[in-house]
This record gives C-alpha cells, sequence and structure tokens, in this order.
C-alpha cells in the first residue's frame, strides 16, 4: 500500500496521538505514587541584605619614578641606578618600617628630527620606578620630601589602602547578613508566617573601593603643599538568605 505525503503524516498522527497520551498518563502516575500523599512542598522565603562601611585608611601606596639622561646607554643606566640607590637609602634610612623596592627599569633612546634630514639619537634615557608601601600615613610627607631631594622626577598612584582588609570585610558581611535576618523575620511576621530553617546562603563579594589620588608633580614641589587628605575606604557586601516558611 502506498500514500501520498499528506496521507502518511494523517496516519502517523492518528497512531502517535493514544501512545503519547498512555506514556505521559503513565510518568504522571508514577510521580504521584512517589510523592506523599497530600504533603505540598515546603514554602520559601528568600531575603537579601546588604551594608556598607567607611573606614579610614592606615596605609598608603604609591610609585616614584627616577629618570637619567646620558649621552650612551651605560651611561644613562649607571646615573639612573646612582639615583634610585641614593633614593632607596634616603627612604629606608628616614622610615625603617616602609616597604621599599624597584618595579621596573628601562633605556630607551632619545631623537632628534631636523626638517631635511633623517632622524638622529641625540642620548638615552634611563627610567626606574621606586614602590614604597608606608604603614604610617603621618609620614606621607616626609617620604614626598626626601624623594624630590633624592631627584625625583614624578610621583604616581597614590593610593591609600588597609592593612587588614580581612577584619573589615568580615564586618560588613556579618551586617549584611543580620540585616537580611532581621528582613526576614519582619516580612514572615507581616505575611503571619513561622520562619523555618535556614536553607541557602548566598554570599556577594565584598568590594573594597579606595579610588586613587592624582597629584601634579609641581604641586608636590611646593613648599605650602596642603596636608593630603586620605579620606575613607568604603567596603560594600551583599548576603542572599533563604528560609523555609510555614502557616
Amino acid at each position: 500500500m502506498f500514500f501520498t505525503p499528506v496521507e502518511f503524516a494523517a496516519t502517523r498522527r492518528r497512531f502517535l496521538t493514544p501512545l503519547l497520551t498512555v506514556l505521559l498518563g503513565c510518568a504522571l502516575t508514577a510521580h504521584a505514587q512517589n510523592s506523599p500523599q497530600g504533603e505540598a512542598p515546603p514554602a520559601s522565603l528568600k531575603v537579601h541584605g546588604q551594608s556598607s562601611i567607611s573606614v579610614e585608611p592606615d596605609q598608603v601606596q604609591f610609585d616614584i619614578g627616577v629618570v637619567g639622561q646620558a649621552i650612551s646607554p651605560q651611561a644613562a643606566t649607571d646615573l639612573n641606578a646612582k639615583q634610585s640607590a641614593v633614593l632607596a637609602r634616603e627612604l629606608k634610612a628616614a622610615l625603617p618600617a616602609a616597604n621599599v623596592k624597584s618595579i621596573n627599569f628601562s633605556v630607551n633612546p632619545n631623537y632628534d628630527y631636523p626638517r631635511d634630514a633623517p632622524p638622529s639619537i641625540t642620548g638615552y634615557t634611563a627610567s626606574s620606578t621606586v614602590r614604597v608601601l608606608l604603614n604610617d600615613i603621618s609620614k606621607l610627607r616626609i617620604v614626598i620630601d626626601i624623594a624630590l631631594k633624592s631627584g625625583a622626577n614624578s610621583i604616581n598612584r597614590l593610593t591609600f589602602t588597609l592593612r587588614n582588609e580581612k577584619n573589615v570585610r568580615a564586618r560588613a558581611l556579618a551586617l549584611a547578613a543580620a540585616q537580611a535576618q532581621a528582613g526576614a523575620e519582619a516580612l514572615a511576621a507581616s505575611l503571619k508566617l513561622k520562619l523555618g530553617r535556614l536553607v541557602s546562603i548566598e554570599e556577594g563579594q565584598p568590594v573594597v573601593i579606595s579610588p586613587p589620588r592624582e597629584f601634579s608633580f609641581e604641586k608636590l614641589q611646593s613648599t605650602s603643599l596642603e596636608p593630603i587628605s586620605a579620606g575613607t575606604i568604603d567596603v560594600h557586601a551583599d548576603v542572599d538568605l533563604t528560609y523555609e516558611a510555614a502557616p
């Protein structure tokens, strides 16, 4: 027996529809047999808590740039090394607790671009960066003065931080969790629900915000510079709690 495409599709639907109905009915019956009779799944209540803590920083980090120029790469390197060594020695002598280290070094040629001739090398510039981590913010002005007297050419990335950031993060998370728990209790009371066991905790990663301070090197050289304000560091935390709830 041969069918046209339309007849074949109709015949296929006629046989498959009862079969799918039987299979679906068997699945629902099996699910009903495996579920406790008359027992509805427990209701849940999800709440969100957040907190923000502002604290004063207790340490500061910044980069001091040193540049030396000479006629040859070796001479520029030697000059820069001498300047950097003097700077590091002066800083460690004045502030033994400060963390002072060199983080990069480079040597590049200096070019002259005459109007009617090809570029020519006129000398070389050696650049290095000394990073300072200071645990006493009140000594910041002393460090800047030492850097300027030692031949520093730039002071960048002035950032105030915390020595013990973990404790502040923990406090922010605890406050966020307490707010979420209080919200769950208030919401359950308003809806006349009994708050059950805590079934899940979702913690958002605490966020620490400490905007870097940008200063003009010319201003830092001024003797009438006002004290540098450290400002505050903001720590944000988020927590989601899910409870079982019953009438």
